[in-house]
C-alpha cells in the first residue's frame, strides 16, 4: 500500500516561501479531511508549532531544534519517505544537494515555488533527474495580485502572501490545493481500517473520530486538555491499545499512559505500527542517541530532550537512558520528539508525582498523568525559565 501512496516534494530556493506553502497546503488538506502528513525534512529548527506559537517561543525553540545536514540524516529520511503510510508533503529545504537528493528519489511528485526564473530553473532540473511529475510551477510574490497563467498540464500561475504575517488566500492557491487534494484522494476511514488489519490489537482508538461521550476531533475541533479526565475515563480499564490519527504529543502520552502494564503501539505515518521501547533510568545520558538538560523549580524536574543529529532511529532506541528523577518530584517532558518516544516516555515516569508535556502552541505544560491533588490531569502548568540546580 505505501508503495502507491504519493510523496509530493515542495521545492524551492531559499526565501521563496516553500514552508508556509507547506504548512498552508497541509492545513487546507486537513479542513477538507484529507489523510496526509507533511514531513519537514531539513533539520532548520522549523515545525508546525512554528506558525501557532508565539515568536518569542518560536525563536527559543528553533534554535534548540536546528541540526545540520549529514549524509545519514538523510538517508533514514529517505527510508522513511519510502516506508509512508500515508500520502506526504515534503518539505526538503533550500538548496537542491546530496541529502536532498536521497530524499527526492522517493518522492513521486513536485510542486516548485520561486521569486524569479533562475530559481525556477535549478529546482525545475533538479525535478526531472528525479523523475518526480510536475504538479506545479508558481512564482512567489510577498504582494501582489495571485493569477493563474496556465493550467494544464501544469499549474503555473503568480502565488502572494507566503509569510507568517499574510494571508495566501486566491486563484492560485485554491487552484493548487484542488490539484493536490485530487492526487491524494484516499478515503480516510478506508485507510484507517487497512490500516488496523496490520496490528494484532483489539482496541484501536482512532483520536479523529467521536469517542463517547466527546465529539470528533478533526481540523477546527482540535483537543483540548480539559477533555483528558474524561478520555481517560472511557477507556476500558487495564486493556492494551492502539493509538492512531493526528493529535497533539500529550495526548498519545496520555494513553500510552493508561494502561502502563499492557501493550501499546502507536501508528507513525512514515513507518506503521510502532511498540514503544523500553527505556533505561540513569544518570547520565547516551549523547549519540538523546541528549538532555535538567532544571529544578520548586517541586518539578524540567527535562529539556535533544536528538543528535534531529534523527532517532526506532530500531535504536531500546533501552535507551533517560534521567531518573527524585520520586517526591513532578516532570515537565519537552523537546522536539516523535509520538512513539512521547509514549515511552510517559509510561517510564507513570510513577512519579505528576507528568506533564510541553506543548508550545500552549506556552505551558499539560499534565497528562498524576498522584496529586494540586495537579491534576488536564492542568496546563505555564511555561517557566526554571534554573539549574
Amino acid at each position: 500500500m505505501s508503495i502507491m501512496m504519493p510523496a509530493v516534494l515542495i521545492g524551492g530556493p531559499p526565501h521563496s516561501g516553500k514552508s508556509t506553502l507547506a504548512d498552508r497546503i497541509s492545513t487546507a488538506l486537513r479542513m477538507r479531511d484529507i489523510p496526509h502528513y507533511l514531513l519537514r525534512a531539513n533539520p532548520d529548527g522549523e515545525g508546525a508549532w512554528s506558525y501557532a506559537a508565539s515568536q518569542t517561543m518560536v525563536g527559543e525553540l528553533r534554535a534548540r531544534s536546528r541540526a545540520d545536514w549529514s549524509a545519514l540524516l538523510a538517508k533514514r529520511l529517505a527510508r522513511d519517505v519510502g516506508e509512508r503510510q500515508l500520502p506526504l508533503i515534503v518539505d526538503p529545504g533550500g538548496l537542491p544537494s546530496e541529502e536532498t537528493a536521497h530524499i527526492a528519489e522517493r518522492c513521486t511528485h513536485s510542486v516548485l515555488v520561486a521569486p524569479d526564473e533562475e530559481g525556477m530553473e535549478q529546482w525545475r532540473l533538479f525535478a526531472r533527474r528525479y523523475g518526480l511529475a510536475p504538479v506545479a510551477e508558481l512564482t512567489s510574490q510577498l504582494d501582489g495580485i495571485q493569477s493563474i497563467i496556465t493550467t494544464l498540464p501544469v499549474l503555473r500561475g503568480i502565488l502572494t502572501g507566503l509569510s507568517r504575517e499574510r494571508s495566501s488566500a486566491g486563484p492560485c492557491f485554491d487552484a493548487l490545493v484542488e490539484r493536490i487534494a485530487a492526487l491524494f484522494a484516499y478515503d480516510a476511514d478506508e485507510l484507517f481500517h487497512a490500516h488496523m488489519r496490520l496490528t494484532t490489537l483489539d482496541l484501536v482508538l482512532n483520536i479523529e473520530h467521536a469517542i463517547y461521550p466527546l465529539p470528533a476531533h478533526r481540523t477546527g475541533t482540535p483537543w483540548l486538555p480539559s477533555e483528558l479526565p474524561e478520555l481517560l475515563a472511557s477507556l476500558p480499564p487495564d486493556q492494551p491499545l492502539g493509538i492512531y490519527g493526528r493529535g497533539p504529543v500529550w495526548l498519545y502520552a496520555a494513553l500510552a499512559v493508561a494502561s502502563p502494564q499492557q501493550a501499546c503501539q502507536i501508528f507513525d505515518t512514515r513507518s506503521g505500527w510502532i511498540t514503544p521501547p523500553v527505556l533505561t533510568l540513569a544518570k547520565h545520558p547516551d549523547p549519540t542517541r538523546l541528549d538532555w538538560t535538567e532544571t529544578i523549580a520548586g517541586d518539578t524536574m524540567h527535562v529539556r530532550f535533544n536528538i543528535p543529529g534531529s534523527y532517532l532511529d526506532r530500531h535504536d532506541a531500546d533501552h535507551l537512558p533517560v534521567p531518573h528523577p527524585d520520586p517526591t518530584r513532578g516532570v515537565i517532558l519537552d523537546g522536539k520528539l516523535p509520538q512513539w518516544l512521547w509514549a515511552a516516555l510517559a509510561r517510564i515516569y507513570a510513577h512519579q508525582r505528576f507528568v506533564a508535556v510541553f506543548h508550545p502552541q500552549l506556552t505551558g505544560a499539560v499534565v497528562i498523568a498524576s498522584s496529586d491533588s494540586l495537579y491534576p490531569i488536564g492542568m496546563i502548568l505555564p511555561f517557566t525559565d526554571a534554573k539549574e540546580p
